[in-house]
């Protein structure tokens, strides 16, 4: 299992590359190596272990249904999509589904912090930090990795389907029953954040099976997403940039 300290600075430095990568971006993996030197060869990102030692946060969501375990734990970056009617600034935007790439998490997870230390785990500060960053960059990084370290951290989508129907899918790398589509069973609203102003993130969920090998989805954790409060300035469809855990047990 990685260390703390190593996953933590690794995190650091895909951040920092994110803030200076160059215009035209080199194909030549040994630059990308580069940015990578001070991180341990062996360093594993993916594929962790999980069972049930991550312990399910505090929230007014139900708890995972008995029988279940938590099988994948991942990180989601990309679009809350919205509608606004024309010429009507009073109306509200209507939410419309929502589109995300889904990235192993689990290595992250797996260092959690105990409960009395009073901190919380490495991964619950990765939706803040990757919300900003541009989508375009994120994929480019993942694949950074996959190059430099054979790690594909990329796992899954997220989209709704025509019905508007919430689907997952995680069987790029994984079985071909590890997919989803669902509903939602409940839904809270995101904790405030100390210090960070006006509470702009999208609420936490829980999602139920409708049909596919996994049982339960969560979103939780997340930042961003919330589109304005009412449709002036806005027509027609629009997103809004949101990250979000999301965590699946079958």
């Amino acid at each position: 299992m990685p260390s703390i300290i190593s996953c933590v600075s690794l995190l650091l430095l895909l951040v920092t590359a994110a803030g200076a990568l160059p215009s035209n971006l080199p194909t030549d993996a040994s630059f990308y190596s580069s940015l990578f030197e001070n991180a341990p060869e062996d360093l594993k990102l993916i594929n962790c272990p999980l069972g049930n030692s991550v312990p399910f946060p505090e929230s007014t969501l139900p708890a995972p249904s008995k029988g279940l375990e938590l099988k994948f734990m991942t990180i989601g970056r990309g679009t809350q999509n919205y509608t606004c009617p024309a010429n009507n600034h009073t109306a509200k935007p209507k939410a419309t589904g929502a589109t995300a790439a889904l990235f192993d998490a689990s290595c992250i997870a797996a260092l959690h912090m105990d409960n009395d230390s009073g901190k919380q785990s490495p991964i619950h500060i990765i939706p803040e930090v990757i919300k900003p960053i541009a989508m375009g960059t994120v994929d480019f990084l993942a694949d950074m990795l996959r190059r430099t370290r054979g790690q594909n951290m990329d796992i899954g989508k997220h989209y709704f389907t025509a019905d508007g129907v919430p689907f997952f899918d995680l069987r790029s790398q994984h079985s071909s029953n590890d997919w989803v589509s669902c509903q939602k069973e409940a839904e809270m609203r995101a904790p405030d954040k100390p210090g960070y102003g006006v509470n702009e993130d999208v609420a936490w969920l829980k999602l139920k099976r409708v049909d596919g090998g996994l049982g339960e989805v969560y979103r939780l954790y997340t930042a961003g997403g919330s589109p304005p409060a009412t449709c002036e300035g806005v027509s027609g469809e629009f997103t809004v940039d949101y990250a979000a855990e999301y965590w699946f047990y079958g």
